[in-house]
């Protein structure tokens, strides 16, 4: 090999580039013959203080032509992608032991580079790997890293910036309508995440945010990339996803389905505790034809299959929050199984926050576990989408974005200029769950149209409309666009912008189009949306449904026929935005097919271990299925369906199931991972209680409602977050067991109908203030068994109830008179004793 040697691949326009010099790699990208990039180093530094591509000798390489195809669900245009690659793969030899690969990509959207290490397992890699030589004065519009990347993003030149750490996508501008999109694809456990660090001068440097340990024979860094083009280019590139594996099996499953969701978390901060108000939301939901509501923090284990059956019923799914902590161990990932086989449709995944490669790991195992049982993932407070789409399309989404909830949490308003950078950075590499349409939101800057465009210019693979829902209801303009609005598009164009000032982007879903335009302009800016851009039916006449902005800051609307040939014009007011919905003249979307239905004849059953127990149903509309928790048997078919629809199995209620468990079991008309949603209906299993004393505060209940957050264990109420309670504490005397809950409140439990006694003690909680009174009662049966009155301040109650012959058991507080403040509640020790004899006979 001479003194200099250089290494290339060229797609169209596009060429990288690898240079050795004199012992060095560097490596340029060329787009036009015009240089991105002059040449820059390539290191590959070790902890030990080795530069793995310093003094590397030459061993071979090779080209080849990559050609595939791949199917997406998710995203700014799903169905078939055909990706068209050239790859150069250059071999060296480290000067200390091991080999490095340097892997050329070029494609007809941009270039990528990677290294493949060999025989180098153990070794930590550590800083930067490639830089990049970018013009010095060059616009660019970066965010601030953090590694949950939701800080604001900005518009900036690199002289004007400051060195430091900054996010992926990094957009550059390199000359007139020539753009320099900077990323990373294809990440996973075998490697961590990367920043870009500006060290001033145009320099960039991908550096890693944490060391990586190298394990096994191979292992293969993330393509760097640089997406190449104007500015309509960079938002159409599939660059990102092409890079990335393909879904293992080659098959997407049927059951990963964007969609839209009603969302209450954001208009009430406490409501995820609260099934009537789910139940509110999913009315909506099902009211405007949308897929899913989603369940934030507070949630009950206790009701929400109760909610999940509701929802199947009117073809709507469920997804639930949890933070990812509780997903951290293989013992925690089992309650996803659980979770699946209640018919929960997927999670929303939540405070992540790191780039390092153990929780890369930790992404990839609860990534595979959600793909075994069937569940959608939305990943919050998490890194960027590095091709996942692809690889994983069960993952609907990720936050990773500067999102309406800072209004919530710090009540920052959210900058029009920041919402019209991210369509052309953040979002052109995956779905982004800004959670959009945030009329209420007081600190707001934006127009009521800036915020309706919202959903249409920025694209998340799970929607979720933020606001009240009555805020919708208040705006009927508002209301009937979001029902046509998609959560997935079939084709996505850019009809004009620049980042930080203004954008119109057109998206297509079936026969209709979407145009939404967003302004961060201080005066009125007039765009307009060219349909003869769009491909339309040149014969066919169309509806324009155009929503923008009054002079008092209110949504109006008005329809006109066009055709394929005719301009829409918008003017926008500062802040402001537009929504164009176009249709052909007459359409009507197809409706909905009719659920299915399905009945059990038994909702709650008692079934002891090794017992076997019938479940026995009728399904009518699809075929019928049983699905039974983790851990138990697969049932048995006890009678076929017959002309009615009935249909009975035989499932055995397994050997270590402790007493007084509480088993779910669904019985699904349809395909549970189907195309499409199954109505299912679900049957509690109720194991006896058996002849030992047993706590309440241990036991499964089978229906909870509380005033104020979910029923807390062994600690007070507290607030309306899960285990925000304090040690209970009445009239100053603590008690460490227990149940904290909030007027009104009512727990039930099933008993085994023996002769038995409830033995507890019931006082308010000290956190409640002066005066704040409750009136508690013991029901058996729907018999009031016992009625107590409890104020503040006032030591506790002690209780001895007789539950002879009781198979139902609630614990209730009363609800309040009007005006007072509810009282928290705590049940102390709350005991189940069976009575001597019955202890002798062996009762269970």
């Amino acid at each position: 090999m001479s003194e200099s040697t250089t290494w290339s691949v060229r797609h169209g326009r596009n060429t990288v580039a690898l240079t050795w010099f004199r012992g060095r790699l560097t490596w340029t990208v060329l787009s036009g013959g015009v240089q991105v990039t002059p040449p820059a180093p390539l290191h590959l530094r070790t902890a030990d203080g080795r530069d793995l591509l310093s003094g590397a000798t030459y061993l071979s390489d090779d080209t080849r032509e990559v050609a595939e195809v791949y199917d997406l669900v998710v995203g700014k245009r799903v169905g078939r992608h055909t990706v068209d690659h050239r790859e150069r793969t250059v071999r060296f030899a480290c000067a200390g032991g091991g080999e490095v690969a340097v892997v050329l990509r070029a494609a007809p959207d941009g270039v990528a580079l990677r290294f493949a290490l060999s025989g180098l397992d153990g070794a930590t890699v550590t800083g930067g790997d490639v830089d990049l030589r970018l013009p010095a004065t060059a616009a660019v519009w970066p965010l601030t890293y953090t590694p949950w990347y939701e800080t604001t993003r900005f518009t900036s030149t690199l002289d004007a910036l400051e060195p430091g750490d900054y996010g992926f996508p990094f957009l550059v501008e390199l000359a007139d309508d020539t753009f320099a999109l900077v990323t990373e694809a294809d990440l996973d456990g075998r490697y961590g995440g990367s920043f870009a660090r500006y060290a001033g001068g145009g320099a960039v440097a991908v550096t890693l945010a944490g060391d990586v340990v190298l394990s096994g024979e191979s292992v293969a860094t993330p393509w760097r990339v640089v997406i190449l083009g104007d500015l309509a280019t960079v938002v159409a590139s599939h660059l990102v996803d092409d890079l990335a594996p393909p879904v293992e099996g080659g098959v997407v499953p049927a059951w990963a389905r964007p969609g839209r969701a009603a969302w209450s978390w954001w208009s009430d901060f406490y409501s995820g505790a609260q099934l009537s108000k789910q139940l509110r939301m999913l009315d909506y939901a099902a009211a405007r034809g949308w897929e899913y509501v989603l369940v934030d923090c507070g949630w009950d284990g206790v009701w929400m299959p109760e909610l999940v059956a509701a929802a199947s019923e009117r073809g709507v799914g469920v997804f639930v929050w949890v933070v990812w902590d509780h997903l951290a161990t293989p013992e925690q990932r089992r309650k996803l199984a659980e979770w699946a086989s209640w018919g929960i449709a997927g999670v929303k995944v939540d405070f992540m926050e790191s780039e390092a490669q153990e929780r890369y790991r930790w992404y990839d195992e609860v990534i595979a576990e959600c793909a075994r049982v069937g569940l959608m993932i939305n990943f919050h407070g998490s890194v960027i989408p590095r091709g996942w789409a692809r690889t994983y399309p069960h993952v609907m989404s990720y936050e990773a974005v500067r999102g309406a909830e800072y209004y919530v949490f710090y009540s920052e308003p959210l900058t029009p200029e920041h919402n019209t950078i991210v369509p052309f950075t953040r979002n052109v590499v995956g779905s982004a769950d800004y959670t959009p349409v945030t009329f209420s939101a007081a600190a707001r800057l934006t127009t009521e149209a800036h915020e309706l465009a919202l959903a249409v210019v920025l694209e998340s693979g799970l929607l979720n409309f933020a606001d009240d829902v009555d805020e919708y209801a208040k705006r009927p303009i508002a209301e009937a666009a979001i029902e046509r609005i998609q959560a997935a598009w079939d084709e996505t164009r850019l009809l004009a912008g620049r980042p930080g000032e203004y954008v119109v982007l057109a998206r297509r879903s079936g026969a209709e189009w979407f145009a939404g335009a967003l302004s961060a302009l201080g005066e009125p800016k007039t765009v307009s949306v060219d349909l003869s851009t769009l491909g339309l039916d040149a014969g066919a006449a169309y509806a324009a449904t155009v929503i923008t902005d009054d002079d008092n800051d209110r949504l109006t609307q008005e329809t006109r026929a066009v055709t394929a040939a005719d301009t829409v014009d918008l003017t926008l007011r500062p802040n402001g935005g537009a929504v164009v919905l176009l249709v052909p003249s007459g359409y009507t979307r197809p409706p909905r097919p009719p659920q299915p239905a399905v009945t059990v004849a038994d909702a709650i059953l008692r079934g002891g271990p090794g017992e076997p127990v019938e479940i026995a149903a009728v399904v009518t509309g699809a075929e019928p299925h049983l699905v039974v928790p983790p851990g138990w048997d697969a049932p048995r078919l006890a009678r076929p369906r017959a002309a009615d629809g009935s249909v009975a199995w035989s499932v055995t209620v397994p050997a270590d199931t402790e007493p007084g468990h509480v088993a779910v079991l669904a019985v699904h008309a349809g395909d549970p991972l189907g195309a499409r949603r199954s109505t299912l209906a679900h049957v509690r299993v109720v194991s006896p209680l058996g002849a030992q004393p047993a706590s309440l505060v241990a036991l499964t209940p089978v229906a909870a409602a509380n005033g104020s957050g979910p029923v807390e264990r062994d600690m007070s109420n507290g607030e309306g977050n899960p285990a925000d309670g304090r040690p209970m504490s009445v009239a100053g005397v603590h008690h460490p067991k227990g149940l904290g809950v909030c007027a009104p409140s009512e727990v039930t439990w099933v008993l085994d109908g023996a002769e038995a006694r409830l033995t507890a003690s019931v006082g308010v909680d000290d956190e409640s203030p002066a005066g704040t009174t409750a009136t508690c009662a013991v029901v058996g049966d729907g018999r009031v068994l016992t009625t107590v009155e409890v104020a503040a301040g006032e030591p506790a109650h002690e209780l001895d109830v007789d539950l002879t012959g009781v198979t139902r058991l609630r614990l209730v507080v009363q609800d309040a008179a009007a005006g007072a403040e509810p009282a928290h509640v705590d049940w102390i020790d709350p005991w189940i004793t069976l009575s001597p004899m019955n202890v002798e006979r062996g009762t269970r």
